[in-house]
């Protein structure tokens, strides 16, 4: 009989049952892969990390990510959580001044930013540097698996970006529009597998928070996950889509978005990106982070 300690922790929010949940399996050494796949497939959340011990000079811990379905290499919200799980269960020090954390995973080395506030703390990545190509289904093909009409799309290119993931990037005209949307998930899933995309993320300049500038949806049905309520990865694949435009500004950005409200998971999520002198974006993806769930999977 084995027993692993399982924490679950909600991403983007203070508040317990918002956000983005996430589980985390500390002490995962010894489990194989189809052993994380199963126990991914009970936990049914978006994303379950599982936390190695580093193999990478520098690296704090080595990080194992899958959804329902997959692995993947990197994740927003589950690299926010497993630090701030690691740090509840004592794995790594609370800190008292801003310090960075190493996470080592499929995508390399990762940076997690952690800063003290108000007596909580705020989590910030820096995001694998961000990549661009247009995407090859057209606007009404779109506008169908979404289900709006196609004049419903803002008057801008279908690309599909990464900044560790790769994401379809839509802009729609509005917040109504965003939220009525009703997607064909087969379709949309078959449609992000030709553009080699992990799924769908809409998003509008226009948001119910007036602290915040934009309103996002993420949709993977082919990863196993419908709606994912706050998608750091998503949301870094629009700071970067809004980078290359120049929507909110030629060399720098920053701004909150807003995302979850459609499946009664509410999150708020920091963007913030430079332009280097080489032309190059480096954007960050933050937020907060609540631990709702300690406790153990036995396994037989």
């Amino acid at each position: 009989m084995r027993r692993l300690r399982v924490l679950q922790v909600d991403v983007f929010t203070r508040v317990p049952l918002a956000g983005n949940p996430v589980a985390v399996v500390l002490d995962a050494e010894g489990l194989e892969p189809d052993e994380m796949q199963a126990i991914a497939r009970e936990m049914n959340l978006s994303e379950t990390t599982f936390v190695l011990p580093p193999g990478a000079p520098g690296a704090d811990y080595r990080l194992r990510i899958f959804t329902p379905r997959h692995e993947l290499p990197f994740a927003g919200h589950p690299t926010i959580g497993t630090v701030a799980a690691l740090i509840a269960a004592g794995r790594l020090p609370r800190p008292a001044a801003p310090a960075r954390v190493r996470q080592e995973c499929g995508a390399g080395i990762v940076e997690v930013t952690v800063t003290p506030d108000a007596g909580e703390l705020a989590f910030s990545i820096a995001m694998p540097r961000p990549t661009w190509r247009p995407a090859r289904l057209g606007r009404e093909e779109c506008a169908h698996l979404l289900g709006c009409a196609p004049e419903a799309l803002a008057p801008l290119p279908l690309e599909v970006v990464s900044t560790g993931i790769p994401w379809l990037v839509v802009a729609l005209g509005g917040l109504a529009t965003t939220r009525a949307l009703r997607p064909d998930f087969p379709l949309l899933a078959a449609a992000a597998a030709r553009e080699d995309a992990t799924g769908v993320t809409v998003f509008c300049r226009e948001a119910e928070d007036a602290a915040c500038a934009l309103h996002l949806r993420s949709f993977a049905p082919g990863a196993g996950v419908a709606e994912d309520p706050v998608c750091g990865s998503g949301n870094g694949a629009v700071g970067a889509y809004l980078a290359r435009h120049g929507l909110l500004g030629a060399t720098a950005l920053g701004y909150v978005a807003e995302q979850g409200a459609e499946v009664a998971r509410p999150g708020r999520v920091a963007v913030r990106g430079r332009r280097e002198a080489s032309g190059d974006w480096h954007l960050e993806v933050g937020g907060d982070a609540v631990v709702v769930l300690d406790g153990w999977l036995t396994l037989a």
